[in-house]
């Protein structure tokens, strides 16, 4: 089955149905070019939905050299992307679509009123306006044939062509010199649920194209909670607290698990805590790794002995804390898991513990329960215009590209600009 073989008409291949790939269909809608785009799922967006499940963050309204640096080792790479299609530029263009959005007491960006799902039918009631749009639901990308290049020089011939699974039927789609382009929107490796599985790796790697394995980001970690503990751990919060790793520091919430911990707090150290516990094991220098814990980030230690020098009268220890630095029952069996009787028995020990409370970090959960991955296409496979170096005319964009960032809209941020620099990229690549 074939579609479309006889078009002349000059389109863009979309692969991929989340945020990634419906902007760039978007963008080059705009840019008069006819889309086509495949996603492997039922309906398109899935991961977007399930990412504003809980308050849809789109991005982040510091200033663009802290945002930028929030990309690490490819923040350089980023840099210019950003400054393209800017946090400011997302607004803009979620306005645009309808959609009014605010900045958060955290910075953070979200939609007015609308949720991730009234966006999303937004978003695409605009692409399925338009004429030029089409979209093929329940195509699963399984095969990139590359023609040879002898035969290739007809021009009656497609340089390439793309192998769908749908519904137990294979759908070729050829891709013809200059009239076609394809876009790869394909996702990482977290969420599978959402079609974001990583199935795409195989037929990359076939065409000799490196792809960097996947690991957890923006993930929990385990601990070796006692027994005791464990039972207490049910996924309860400690709020208002901040981690500290090697120089790093980051604020916010953390969920303490019958496993381990998770949270808002933990997430943008989760990449360097990942990074140290694997060089740890191929070193054999220790199992895991420790993080610390600040319980009170807006309390000086010496403000923290006077309070609990105060006269404890005839309160148990946890009754003490409570009533004189609001210390709660989560936090002190926690205190108590990790910490040894002499040290609470010290004031000052006591307030150096709860502003410095160590935890032993063993592992990092797996990929299935990570909100995003590191790991991916690679960036030598591909030029400045994304475009992959060995196929002229395929480009790549999103978090199928081997770069991280914590959440806070560092993710979807990352994505739209991607798209954005992809599109433009499409436009020069017709245009040369």
């Amino acid at each position: 089955m074939s579609i479309n073989k006889n078009s002349k008409e000059k389109k863009v291949i979309i692969v991929g149905g989340g945020p990634t790939g419906l902007f760039a269909a978007y963008n080059l809608l705009e840019k008069g070019f006819a889309v086509e785009l495949y996603d492997q799922m039922s309906a398109v967006g899935k991961k977007f939905l399930v990412a504003g499940h809980g308050g849809l963050n789109l991005t982040h309204s510091e200033s663009l050299p802290t945002f930028t640096s929030k990309y690490g080792k490819e923040a350089k790479r980023f840099k210019p992307w950003l400054e393209r299609f800017s946090p400011k530029d997302l607004r803009q263009w979620c306005q645009k679509l309808g959609v009014e959005t605010f900045v958060g007491t955290s910075g953070r960006v979200f939609p007015q009123k609308f949720k991730a799902g009234e966006m999303l039918l937004l978003w695409l009631k605009k692409l399925k306006e338009n004429p030029h749009f089409r979209l093929f639901t329940k195509h699963r990308l399984i095969q990139i044939e590359v023609n040879n290049k002898k035969l290739g020089k007809r021009n009656d011939l497609p340089k390439s062509t793309l192998i769908f699974e749908s519904e137990n039927q294979k759908v070729s789609v050829p891709i013809f010199e200059k009239q076609s382009a394809v876009l790869f929107a394909l996702g990482g490796g977290s969420w599978s649920k959402t079609g974001s599985d990583g199935f795409w790796i195989e037929a990359f790697q076939t065409l000799g194209l490196l792809v960097a394995p996947f690991k957890s980001m923006n993930s929990g970690f385990e601990c070796n909670w006692s027994t005791h503990f464990e039972k207490k751990a049910q996924f309860k919060p400690l709020k208002n607290i901040s981690l500290s790793f090697q120089n790093q520091t980051s604020r916010g919430e953390l969920m303490v698990t019958p496993y381990g911990i998770e949270g808002g707090a933990l997430y943008p150290l989760s990449g360097l805590l990942r990074d140290e516990i694997e060089k740890n094991q191929k070193t054999n220098t220790e199992m895991g790794t420790k993080v610390y814990l600040d319980l009170y980030p807006d309390l000086d230690k010496e403000e923290l002995i006077e309070r609990l020098n105060k006269p404890r009268g005839k309160n148990s220890l946890s009754n003490h804390l409570r009533k004189k630095v609001k210390l709660g029952s989560l936090a002190f069996s926690l205190l108590k898991e990790v910490t040894s009787k002499d040290i609470l028995k010290d004031n000052e020990r006591l307030a150096e513990t709860l502003k410095h409370l160590p935890l032993k970090l063993l592992t990092i959960r797996p990929l299935e329960e990570s909100i995003s991955t590191s790991g991916g296409l690679t960036f030598n496979n591909l030029d400045d215009s994304l475009m992959v170096s060995s196929l002229p005319g395929f480009f790549a964009a999103g978090e199928m590209l081997d770069w991280e960032a914590p959440t806070g809209g560092y993710l979807l941020q990352g994505c739209f600009s991607t798209a954005y620099h992809v599109s433009n990229s499409i436009l020069s690549y017709f245009s040369s």
